[in-house]
């Protein structure tokens, strides 16, 4: 079977065009990473358990190469490097109508937003 290099490629680039910017607000309580995969998602309205703040992440993505699983899944992998296992993902903010038609007239790039609260929950944590 014959490889599909561009595959990869044009998965890196998709999680590429999400950035994330971080405001640390604690250590990392265990020293550890977890991966994107051991990260949980909370909604705003969840019941979290008892949890340390960790950081203020904020993510940005075009609107046209990115989807909300993308965010969330780069929010999750940030995370994860801080040693978060969880995070409390915000509300996702789309641009409207007027500025979507404004980045096409203008061909600016039209972004999605979101924040999420990196935690460590340690009853989430199997590896303790």
């Amino acid at each position: 079977m014959p490889q599909r290099p561009w595959i990869g490629l044009s998965l890196l680039a998709l999680a590429a065009c999400v950035s994330v910017n971080k405001s640390i607000l604690a250590p990392n309580p265990t020293g550890r990473r977890f991966s994107t995969e051991q990260v949980y998602v909370y909604l705003a309205n969840d019941s979290v358990p008892e949890h340390t703040r960790l950081a203020i992440l904020i993510a940005r993505g075009d609107v046209d190469v990115t989807d909300e699983s993308d965010m969330i899944d780069k929010l999750r992998e940030e995370a994860g490097k801080l040693g978060a296992n969880a995070i409390i993902l915000g509300e996702i903010d789309e641009p409207g109508t007027g500025a979507r038609i404004a980045g096409a007239v203008f061909d600016i790039p039209t972004e999605r937003e979101t924040q999420a609260i990196a935690i460590y929950v340690p009853s989430r944590d199997a590896g303790r």
